[in-house]
């Protein structure tokens, strides 16, 4: 009797181990690639930051998720233009690849990726990576 009393306990403590490792819960990831529900066409300007350079401006149109080509950008201090070319979006943010084609010496060349998070209905949270660089600041609304 002894004997059975000293193998039952161990053999209670292993069916409570064992129940303890059962399932639980996870939390849902979400992988919605729906867009943010807010207008991201439109006029928008603002400072930006990038490591060596001294803060400039960036000034863009999103006139077309669609048409590309009308999506203009244009660095002011830098003097560099071109196009975001929508890529898609997130339940948070929109996503843009950056062609750089047009401006002042061989810095205006490039590519990268845009990525606009809504933070107001009148401000976006950008950055910029690309060619070993990030850009980041906000910008606002236009007219």
């Amino acid at each position: 009797m002894r004997r059975a009393a000293l193998l039952a306990l161990p053999l209670a403590l292993l069916a409570l181990v064992l129940g303890a490792c059962g399932e639980r819960e996870e939390p849902e990831i979400d992988t919605s690639t729906t867009a943010p529900e807010f207008q991201i066409t439109g006029e928008w300007q603002g400072r930006l930051t990038q490591k060596g350079l001294k803060p400039f401006v960036v000034r863009a149109t999103i006139t077309s998720l669609e048409r590309s080509k009308q999506n203009t950008v244009h660095y002011t201090e830098i003097n560099c233009s071109g196009n975001w070319d929508y890529l898609g979006a997130s339940a948070t943010a929109y996503r843009f690849r950056e062609v750089i084609d047009r401006g002042a010496g061989k810095v205006c060349k490039g590519t990268g990726t845009v990525t606009l998070t809504p933070l107001t209905d009148e401000r976006v949270d950008y950055v910029f990576t690309g060619g070993g660089v990030t850009s980041r600041g906000v910008l606002a609304r236009q007219g």
